[in-house]
């Protein structure tokens, strides 16, 4: 209810002056009722928009409210699909970089097999005598290593073969100096380039080859 000032400064006036005017006369109860009842008639507009802006206080302060819990879900949405993002591009790439090394192994007489999720590990390489496992992955941490080691263990259960290689598969350009004595800890070979890695087990193969049964 919006409140027309100029009225009530009319109103007002008429009544100081009918108030003058019984007080003059001795009427000063009359006189008081009138002044009381046009404070209470002027006053009523007022009380009521306080109420009304009181409610439309409220009302903001919800919607407010609510704004910022939307804000705050939507940006924790973004993030979660931020990284189910990240994460199918970080899986692309390392499908990608099997594909690249399957290649290679072709050219150099290498046969490149993925493994299954139970063997932890992506996939292993065998030549007429080599078995290399290979784990492939974007930047290279401890669990990686870790990876490679308990597959090397599954595999030997397995399929009855010691790897012969245990093969770090990564396109970081900087490795964190723990990864990389983790990996000379535990003769981990690691490789950033596809082609070096079929290169070297091409010759690790034709070595074992050679050599006695």
């Amino acid at each position: 209810m919006s409140v027309d000032v100029e009225e009530l400064k009319k109103t007002i006036a008429q009544a100081e002056g009918a108030a003058i005017e019984m007080v003059r006369q001795g009427k000063l109860d009359y006189a008081m009722k009138l002044v009381f009842g046009t404070l209470r008639e002027c006053l009523a507009p007022l009380v009521e928009s306080v109420r009304e802006l009181r409610d439309s206080t409220a009302d903001l302060e919800r919607s407010l409210r609510e704004e910022r819990a939307l804000r705050e879900g939507l940006e924790k949405e973004v993030g979660r699909l931020g990284g189910d993002v990240g994460r199918l591009m970080g899986r692309l790439s390392e499908y990608h970089m099997g594909e690249r090394l399957a290649g290679f192994c072709e050219r150099y007489g290498l046969d490149y097999e993925p493994l299954p999720r139970e063997y932890r590990v992506d996939a292993v390489i065998t030549g007429r005598r080599v078995v290399a496992l290979i784990e492939i992955a974007e930047t290279g941490e401890e669990k990686d290593v870790e990876q490679l080691l308990d597959g090397a263990v599954i595999y030997e259960r397995r399929k009855g073969v010691k790897p012969h290689a245990l093969i770090l598969f990564t396109r970081a350009e900087e490795l964190s100096e723990r990864i990389v004595r983790l990996c000379e800890e535990h003769g981990i070979v690691l490789e950033t380039s596809p082609k070096r890695i079929a290169s070297r087990l091409a010759k690790l193969d034709e070595e074992m080859a050679s050599g006695p049964e």
